[in-house]
């Protein structure tokens, strides 16, 4: 018998819940499909203004005695809910004052307490994304909104892959406050199904006599999604929730009108922003919330703590040397000597290196995805080589993610400050879809980053094959397939990893990427046949590539790039081409 995994879903009036009973040989792919057929239990939430988190307990309490049996053990849970949650997903920071209960920790030390398993929280809407991503919903080089609509407005930005969270925060859109009222009342279904109380929702989207209410909340709705196009840049929003199974349930054409109210009141300039309605609708929060329990149990199982006297960058050099007592020409010396041996110290990794590079390739080679996880120094140097390999070698930038602890959107110029690196990564890997023909990269030269542990183990669980670049040399690690050692050793400043650890990474991170893009064939000979033409100095390097390998002048070959809308590998394959042509 398989171990229990639990999905909550809190709304203010419905405490819903569904449990997956999860046997060995289940793939993570199949859990969506499993789930559907799953009961979906719900109780009175007992959440209101005013109301206690002693009711609320109640509440859970009653909801889990028709979840479980007696017998059957639980693995982990998951939580979804509207507010404001931790990076951590170990709590509420903010919750609406009917929902306030929620924000004393009771109630999870309960959970906690009775089944001894992860219990981890998550906003509704970033569940709602989980659920999406898991149904096939969330891919490509897009900015998507998604958009839960209940009794409030949910929303949430997938961006590339990522979850995008500019100042370390969700977007709080249903707060938007405009002369009609707030997005999360303009929005919501709630004053809809009030219309005709004693009947489903789904009638207010058939019946002609709610014709005329049907169309102001459309005509809305059409507003508010060209909010978000114009305040985060979304091209496609996806609604669900409540309204998405109501006009599911009876076929009406919600994404064509709502498109149709874009177009006539030229609300965006170009009107070409996607929309598609989940029938999912409020499943999808709920499968958000069991694959959440599912990835942090899997993370925490392979989960290896060090202690800090293990750490050598944390041991200096040469603690004799008062570095504040050298000259400036001594401190450069003694810092570059140090940056070569890091270099040097490489070449007893390059078997691993050349095995990893073998892996990647083979992956790309399948269509998967190359994706790195860091956290500080680890995540920024491997965002860099994200963005390289895309306008090098011309490979597709939603094959290349780079995730950060804490977020990718101001990770480049802002530190983490509020632990995000002890935190788990699955709910970003779970919002990428990670699958079993990606390769995800840890990079945490202390090997201690938690943020990089759980990326891989619950990646590694997913069939995705899982490398860990760190500074300690070690055969193996329980949450990935294979460990590459920078064996940098000892830093000049102790603990300052940018330096002596940063330079050996980045050098690994050099020779993995550049390898598998020869590998797939980006190059010639020296040459980079699939580069980017950007900015004119890019154009020039095309041209002499041109020049270099087929004899194109420089008016040549700057027309054959103008008339290939400057897509160097174009040109080349014509090239190419006619060569054959000729020797035939």
């Amino acid at each position: 018998m398989g171990e229990i995994y639990i999905g909550i879903d809190i709304g203010g009036s419905w405490l819903k819940g569904v449990a997956l009973e999860l046997n060995q040989g289940i793939t993570i792919s199949e859990i969506p499909n499993l789930l559907k057929q799953h009961p979906v239990f719900k109780v009175k939430s007992r959440l209101g203004i005013g109301s206690e988190t002693a009711e609320f307990i109640e509440a859970l309490s009653e909801l889990l005695s028709l979840l479980l049996n007696a017998d059957q053990k639980v693995g982990a849970i998951g939580i979804s809910t509207a507010g404001v949650v931790d990076y951590s997903g170990s709590k509420m920071l903010i919750a609406s004052s009917h929902l306030k209960a929620l924000t004393d920790n009771r109630w999870i030390n309960y959970l906690e307490t009775r089944f001894s398993v992860p219990v981890t929280l998550i906003n509704d809407a970033d569940a709602a994304s989980i659920g999406a991503a898991a149904s096939g919903y969330l891919s490509g080089f897009n900015t998507i909104g998604v958009m839960p609509i209940g009794t409030g407005l949910g929303f949430t930005v997938w961006r590339n892959g990522r979850k995008w969270t500019p100042d370390f925060a969700i977007p709080l859109f249903g707060c938007t406050y405009t002369p009609e009222g707030y997005y999360d009342e303009i929005a919501s279904v709630t004053a809809l199904a009030a219309l005709d109380p004693g009947k489903d929702l789904s009638t207010i989207f058939v019946l002609d006599e709610y014709k005329e209410y049907r169309e102001r909340y459309i005509k809305n709705l059409a507003g508010i999604i060209s909010t978000s196009a114009l305040l985060y840049g979304t091209n496609k929003i996806l609604i669900g929730g409540g309204l998405a199974e109501a006009v599911s349930a009876v076929g009406f054409p919600l994404a064509d009108s709502l498109k149709q109210v874009l177009i006539k009141t030229n609300l965006l300039s170009t009107a070409d922003v996607e929309i598609e309605v989940m029938p999912e609708g409020n499943f999808l929060p709920l499968l958000g919330a069991v694959l959440l329990a599912i990835g942090q149990e899997k993370a925490e199982a392979t989960r290896v703590k060090k202690a800090y006297n293990q750490f050598n960058t944390e041991i200096p050099l040469d603690e004799t040397i008062r570095l504040e007592l050298l000259t400036t020409t001594e401190l450069v010396s003694l810092l570059w000597n140090s940056e070569q041996a890091a270099g040097e110290n490489l070449e007893k990794s390059l078997v691993s290196i050349t095995r990893a590079a073998d892996h990647i390739t083979d992956r790309l080679k399948e269509g998967g995805r190359l994706i790195y996880v860091g956290s500080g120094t680890s995540g920024r140097l491997a965002a860099i080589d994200t963005v390289e390999i895309a306008c090098t070698f011309g490979f597709p930038r939603d094959r290349v993610l780079t995730f950060i602890s804490g977020g990718v959107a101001d990770a480049s110029i802002d530190i983490e400050t509020n632990f995000e690196e002890d935190a788990s990564a699955v709910p970003e890997l779970l919002l990428a879809n990670v699958n079993s023909k990606d390769i995800v990269i840890g990079i945490s030269v202390s090997g201690s980053a938690y943020y990089v542990q759980s990326s891989l183990g619950f990646a590694k669980f997913t069939g995705a094959y899982t490398i860990m670049i760190q500074e300690q040399a070690l055969e193996s690690l329980p949450f990935c397939d294979q460990v590459i050692s920078l064996q940098s050793g000892n830093e000049v400043l102790a603990g300052s990893t940018r330096m002596k650890a940063g330079t050996a990474t980045k050098k690994v991170l050099n020779f993995l990427s550049t390898t598998a893009m020869i590998r797939l064939g980006k190059v010639h000979g020296c040459y980079m046949t699939e580069v980017e033409c950007i900015n004119e100095k890019l154009i020039k390097r095309a041209q002499y590539i041109l020049l270099t390998l087929y004899g194109l002048d420089e008016n040549e070959s700057f027309e054959a790039l103008k008339e290939n809308d400057f897509v160097l590998s174009r040109i080349i394959e014509q090239l190419n081409k006619s060569d054959k042509d000729i020797r035939k």
